[in-house]
């Protein structure tokens, strides 16, 4: 890498009682062929061996390793924002305790951001198994997944794989991880951030993203209610000189919902059906109205859903026409 553009990279990563997992985290950072960098470790008052593990490492890489030690457990918006606040690079990577970084992420990343106008950087990530290590699916291998601008982070519900993420820190709000969504604040940071500027693309698989059990990824029918509020923030904060990205959040609504009446279907749960089809109807069109209100009360019934099952992609095609 050139020298001459080596700017200062913080690193944060948050931890929660890893103790099993955050060395391997920590030595995938140090083992980054960069030389301009500090890690920001922010523990959420871990009640196992991790903070003992941080300092271990503070001692043996003095300087570099930046410990924050939550007296008590702040949640992960409020971990986060005790990384952040703590960084003083001029670009911030994401990293969580338990995911890791591949060799050169650091440098190849930093290159994107020569360009001024770049705020926001991202890569595939691959998403692999705790138990096994097995890989699950790579992230952003497809024209769909892709992510140019703010208005495709609104509308395709963020970037998969956080530990993808490196932004410019004078493009990232003030407030830093907004306290309002305890859980999925990353969204609209990722989104206040791609406001200012360009979004670029690496595309070489540089991480990799650890599934454990049921994540907050997977609790998205728990989540609906802060995810849908993001969007009505969006609108309220920005909406006003952007008409188009009040389309776009009204869109990115329809996805989410659509999204889980097809988790829903695929689990054979019912229960929620007219709860979700009912959101469906407050932000469709017409048309969409009308055929959601259909298909809230059809897929209200266990048999229904069973049969519809088997037709999957014709169904989710269907729904994507007339409702999305």
């Amino acid at each position: 890498m050139n020298d001459i553009f080596s700017p200062k990279v913080s690193v944060m990563i948050v931890t929660y009682n890893q103790e099993d997992l955050i060395r391997e985290t920590l030595d995938s950072v140090l083992s980054q062929d960069y030389p301009n960098l500090e890690i920001v470790v922010a523990d959420d008052a871990s009640t196992d061996n991790t903070p003992k593990i941080i300092h271990e490492y503070e001692m043996r890489f003095p300087g570099i390793i930046k410990p924050v030690l939550n007296p008590v457990n702040l949640g992960i918006t409020g971990n986060s924002n005790s990384a952040f606040f703590n960084c003083t690079g001029e670009f911030v990577a994401i990293l969580g305790g338990d995911d890791i970084f591949l060799p050169g992420k650091i440098e190849k990343q930093v290159r994107q951001f020569e360009d001024p106008e770049v705020v926001l950087s991202y890569h595939p990530v691959d998403i692999f198994l705790h138990q096994t290590g097995e890989t699950l699916f790579l992230t952003n291998t497809t024209h769909h997944e892709f992510i140019g601008n703010v208005y495709d982070i609104i509308s395709k519900g963020g970037i998969p794989g956080a530990s993808s993420v490196m932004v410019r820190r004078s493009a990232c709000p003030e407030h830093g991880f907004d306290p309002l969504f305890p859980v999925v604040s990353d969204w609209i940071f990722y989104i206040e951030v791609a406001l200012k500027g360009k979004v670029a693309f690496l595309d070489e698989m540089l991480g990799r993203y650890r599934k454990h059990g049921k994540g907050a990824s997977e609790r998205t029918l728990e989540l609906m209610s802060e995810s849908l509020l993001t969007l009505d923030v969006v609108i309220d904060r920005y909406g006003k000189s952007d008409a188009h990205l009040v389309d776009v959040c009204a869109k990115g609504k329809r996805r989410y919902i659509l999204g889980e009446v097809y988790r829903q279907i695929i689990s054979n749960k019912t229960s929620n059906m007219k709860y979700l089809f009912s959101l469906l109807e407050s932000t469709s069109t017409n048309k969409g109205r009308y055929v959601a209100k259909i298909l809230g009360w059809v897929l209200s019934n266990n048999f229904v859903v069973l049969c519809l099952s088997r037709m999957l992609p014709k169904l989710k095609s269907f729904i994507k026409r007339n409702i999305a």
